[in-house]
């Protein structure tokens, strides 16, 4: 075989050219022969082989995107739909028991078992954290009761 010379060296690489242009003209797509790795989690999420065409690879990629993302979206909202209503609860219970404690607190019986009552119902109500600070919430609001009434009622 002839050695082949520059010449025909530019001649192929202008006929390959030729060809890809002409094929792209004709509705060929470079897209579809260029292939794409698919992550493997996104693999064993969504069931897509280890390799697309690029076309292919970017519709999936812009659908897998926008369903992340919409998921995403109700989850923080539901996430802030469940503060909004512990937020709530939390305040129902602090004025009720604003509303209940001075008038339990002069009865003979039930002004001693509203700590223990509040303290079991905290218990039961939430983790560890809530009941937390219910009780420093408590033993402060005890605290500043000693101080109005000088620690009348309290025994040592």
């Amino acid at each position: 075989m002839k050695n082949l010379t520059t010449r025909h060296y530019v001649y192929i690489v202008g006929l390959m050219l030729l060809a890809l242009v002409l094929a792209s003209c004709a509705g060929f797509d470079l897209g579809d022969i260029v292939k794409v790795k698919t992550p493997n989690t996104i693999q064993q999420t969504t069931g897509l082989p280890s390799t697309l065409s690029l076309n292919e690879a970017e519709v999936e990629y812009q659908t897998w995107f926008n369903g992340t993302q919409t998921t995403g979206a109700q989850w923080k909202s539901n996430i802030e739909k469940a503060g909004e209503l512990r937020g709530l609860f939390s305040q129902l219970t602090l004025s009720a028991l604003d509303t209940v404690g001075p008038t339990v607190a002069g009865l003979p019986v039930l002004g001693p078992a509203l700590p223990a009552l509040t303290g079991i119902v905290g218990l039961f109500i939430g983790a560890g954290r809530l009941r937390k600070e219910k009780e420093a919430s408590f033993n402060k609001g005890l605290e500043k009761g000693r101080d109005f009434t000088g620690g009348i009622g309290t025994t040592a």
